[in-house]
């Protein structure tokens, strides 16, 4: 089996190559700091190993900040078109508003799911229980086996597999 590699010092390499690209572009990094916050509350709320909340909100979050990120760099990549941005209502609304709807998506889907697949399987067992009335009345009652104890894992007391 390989081992895994802990990479020292890659948290200080992250950081040293992070921090100039986000003087860089200081306006976009503002933006995606403040607008991206209901990511980081997702990230740190997770306690799933997966960490699927911030994934799921992050991504919808992203696409949320995104159409004023373009704006931004349309126009003029400055602080003060950063500042105007989040003077506005809309802007927050459209932010916040599709990193909820990435929590709604994170607590309904798994439930509608569930509910899918429990009806698929209580469909299946009457199914198989209408077959095997089918087969009951075909073949006589000894098919049906009810007889067989399942907890013992045998037969009941005073019967006997036939043809043994």
């Amino acid at each position: 089996m390989a081992r895994k590699r802990k990479k020292k010092g890659g948290m200080l390499t992250l950081v040293l190559l992070i921090i100039p690209a986000a003087l860089i572009v200081l306006p976009t990094s503002i933006l995606f700091g403040i607008g991206m916050i209901p990511t980081i509350v997702a990230y740190v709320v997770d306690r799933d190993p997966d960490k699927s909340a911030p994934i799921t909100v992050g991504g919808l979050n992203f696409c949320g900040c995104m159409p004023f990120a373009i704006d931004l760099w349309k126009h003029q990549h400055t602080i003060a078109a950063a500042g105007k941005i989040f003077t506005d209502p809309l802007s927050w609304l459209v932010m916040f508003g599709s990193a909820a709807v990435g929590w709604g998506l994170y607590y309904g889907i798994p439930p509608l799911v569930a509910g899918m697949e429990i009806a698929r399987a209580e469909k299946r067992l009457e199914v198989l229980k209408g077959k095997k009335v089918a087969l009951v009345q075909e073949w006589g009652p000894d098919v049906a086996g009810d007889y067989f104890a399942e907890e013992s894992g045998g037969f009941e007391a005073g019967q006997e597999a036939e043809g043994a």
